[in-house]
């Protein structure tokens, strides 16, 4: 963590974007010397100004200063009521990048951002606005999808033992309360269906079991290279990772789903089939998804 922590907390100023900014101010809360930048983007206009006549111009600063007037209200109250610094950052431009160089110029611990929105003149925190501004983030980036506002009680951390791990880990501890439970997840990918039919029932047991102490002895590693005196839970599993997880999280009450992101080429990160992107659609929790070591 840097000397301060800047915890930026996206909002289009909705009724649904009150859910990130509680949840930010949560955090920042839990976080030593941080301070929360609560920051509101309106859309360029482009040629707007030339093309638009003097009241559709003056119905424009109108929007403007509207937003602006609301942003610093949500900010003053949540200040009051955290007894947190909260400074509101009203942005002209592209969502996206102005958010990611907003996080750049800050060195942001942290990214707060919700799954759901529904502004009208007002930043649309919807769609895949999400997934790009996560592409490329510098910082965590935290998906809020749950409307509850409580401390995270459950964490599930699905680990692939690649050097993305240890780090993913390691970012998302500061942000986990210390009485929360935290489980690891590893996953031994299951081979195609037509392999396991063929196969003698206890010929594909003794698989399982060996491919599950592989997992297992995997995980143990990464709890000593950790080094941490948090206490961790296994979990192990054989199948389709992003079916696993979901399944795991719906079934036991996950609060929080932390995922790692790998070093890749944009076009990559625009796969249906990726982890990050069945967890942000489909999760029924919150999601942390950390970014590659440096």
């Amino acid at each position: 963590m840097p000397e301060k922590s800047y915890i930026v907390t996206a909002t289009d100023i909705s009724e649904w974007a009150k859910f990130a900014e509680s949840k930010g101010a949560a955090i920042t809360k839990h976080l030593e010397n941080a301070e929360m930048l609560l920051v509101n983007v309106m859309e360029g206009t482009g040629g707007f100004y030339v093309m638009s006549s003097a009241d559709e111009i003056l119905a424009q600063e109108i929007y403007r200063q509207e937003a602006k007037k609301m942003l610093e209200e949500r900010a003053s109250l949540l200040s009051e009521k955290e007894g947190i610094t909260v400074t509101p950052v009203a942005l002209t431009g592209s969502v996206t990048d102005e958010i990611k160089a907003l996080v750049k110029e800050k060195d942001a611990s942290l990214l707060v951002i919700g799954a759901h929105g529904q502004g009208y003149h007002f930043m649309p925190i919807i769609g895949n606005i999400p997934v790009k501004v996560i592409q490329g983030s510098q910082c965590p980036t935290l998906i809020i999808r749950e409307e509850e506002m409580r401390p995270y009680k459950k964490v599930l951390i699905p680990v692939d033992f690649s050097e993305v791990s240890l780090n993913q880990v390691k970012q998302a501890l500061p942000f986990i309360p210390d009485d929360a439970e935290i489980t690891l997840m590893g996953i031994s990918e299951a081979s195609d269906a037509k392999f396991y039919s063929s196969v003698k029932p206890e010929i594909l047991e003794e698989f399982r079991n060996k491919a599950k102490a592989e997992v297992e002895e995997k995980i143990d590693s990464l709890i000593n290279k950790i080094g941490s005196s948090r206490q961790f839970k296994k979990y192990i599993e054989i199948g389709i990772p992003h079916r696993i997880i979901l399944s795991y999280v719906k079934n036991n009450g996950i609060d929080l789903l932390v995922l790692g992101k790998h070093h890749r080429l944009r076009l990559e990160d625009y796969l249906i089939g990726s982890t990050i992107h069945y967890a942000i659609n489909e999760a029924e929790c919150d999601v942390l998804i950390t970014t590659p070591a440096s």
